[in-house]
């Protein structure tokens, strides 16, 4: 599957969710994420969304936009605003919020 295609498709998801909003693609190396930015008409960052490069490469354009509409992207983005989530294989993380290990 052509990376572009799912790049387009989370391009295209965001859009739908924030319409008038303007958003950003760019590729961070360091953290090996695909990073996504909703800005505001006003120019300001609303969302700030990171996207494991496993998480693209493992879906089908199609699978991507189901599993973040199952993950719930839209309430994490709601309850965290401009503070950064992470989507990977295993869900939604906030940027420093670590999930309690189950003992």
């Amino acid at each position: 599957m052509d990376e572009k295609d799912k790049l387009s498709a989370i391009e295209n998801y965001l859009k739908a969710l924030f319409p008038g909003c303007v958003i950003e693609n760019t590729w961070d190396s360091k953290s090996r994420r695909y990073m996504f930015h909703v800005g505001a008409p006003t120019g300001e960052t609303k969302h700030t969304i990171g996207i494991s490069s496993e998480f693209v490469g493992d879906n089908p354009p199609e699978d991507i936009v189901i599993c973040l509409k199952l993950y719930n992207l839209k309430g994490y983005l709601e309850v965290f605003g401009n503070k950064e989530v992470l989507v990977t294989n295993d869900g939604i993380n906030p940027d420093g919020i670590r999930p309690l290990v189950m003992k």
